[in-house]
């Protein structure tokens, strides 16, 4: 009625050869290779949705890339000893490149449900801005004395 029977009882064959596997390996195939063998056939030419969306993310980064180097020169003026440039005077150029945010108020045709919500949308985030703020505010000298250190 039970059919199990412990490993401990079975008799191992150490002499037997095993058999060859039936499957034989794969080599690794890198991207460069799948370019050239597929030969283009298999590719399908982007169309204008993911191209505007590649153009958008080129977008993207290259405005990043624009507010990180000035964000270098300001804090590299600030660095200069014969600069006049003071901490308040590099923060207020650092905030004046954060984005404000807007509220778009519906058109008088709207209900006025719209614009009760339009208005509680603006205070959430007039609240969660503070948040920010106040997190930003609290960081630990360590790293500001990290950013101002002189480049290694």
């Amino acid at each position: 009625m039970n059919d199990y029977i412990s490993r401990t009882e079975l008799s191992v064959e150490r002499g037997a050869t095993r058999a060859p596997s039936a499957v034989s390996a794969i080599a690794p195939i890198s991207s460069a290779a799948t370019v050239h063998q597929g030969g283009g056939s298999s590719r399908q030419a982007p169309t204008p949705e993911d191209q505007s969306g590649v153009e958008e993310s080129i977008a993207t980064s290259a405005e990043y890339a624009k507010v990180h180097a000035r964000i270098a020169d300001i804090l590299a003026e600030l660095r200069s000893q014969g600069g006049t440039v003071t901490v308040d005077g590099a923060a207020d150029e650092i905030q004046s490149m954060l984005p404000e945010p807007q509220i778009l108020v519906p058109l008088p045709p709207a209900s006025k449900e719209a614009v009760e919500s339009t208005i509680r949308v603006a205070k959430r985030i007039a609240e969660q801005a503070a948040y920010a703020h106040a997190a930003q505010a609290n960081i630990r000298r360590g790293a500001v004395d990290q950013i101002l250190s002189p480049g290694a």
